[in-house]
């Protein structure tokens, strides 16, 4: 006579707490992913130059006035911002990829400000990062985390 019958299975979960703490580890130790994407944003901070875009609009165009004032006593920027846009330092930290304009003044035009003699500057937002170049970014992070799960 059969009094019962058992069947049970375990699962084995060693190998994946193995991994999720090699991604945890690579997690706090992404220095070397961030400074692989610090081309990767200053190629994006050219494109914008190159496009003369901020993130919702294109530059404002100068006034009429700035180009009056400017005829014949001094020359004027080909570019809208002359060198402004490439005037950026930028830096990588374990967490992070920063860019910080060198310029003390240039938050006037990033955001727009009152300037000298009552003049308001339009915003031109020269300094923002695209969502490709977030996707470019995403891809590079996600990459180095899966792989730390197959590298522990």
């Amino acid at each position: 006579m059969i009094v019962g019958t058992t069947v049970s299975a375990t699962v084995d979960l060693g190998d994946v707490d193995v991994g999720m703490a090699a991604i945890a580890r690579r997690a706090h130790s992404l220095g070397p992913v961030m400074k692989q994407l610090v081309a990767p944003v200053r190629e994006d901070q050219r494109e914008h130059r190159k496009e003369r875009s901020g993130p919702e609009q294109s530059w404002a165009p100068r006034s009429a006035k700035t180009i009056a004032a400017a005829h014949g006593k001094r020359k004027m920027s080909r570019s809208l911002l002359g060198r402004l846009p490439t005037a950026v330092s930028y830096k990588a930290t374990a967490y992070s990829v920063t860019g910080v304009s060198k310029v003390r003044w240039s938050g006037a035009h990033q955001d727009g400000d009152r300037v000298g003699h009552g003049v308001t500057l339009p915003a031109r937002t020269f300094l923002w990062l695209s969502g490709k170049l977030l996707d470019i970014a995403d891809n590079i992070v996600a990459r180095a985390l899966v792989g730390a799960w197959g590298g522990r």
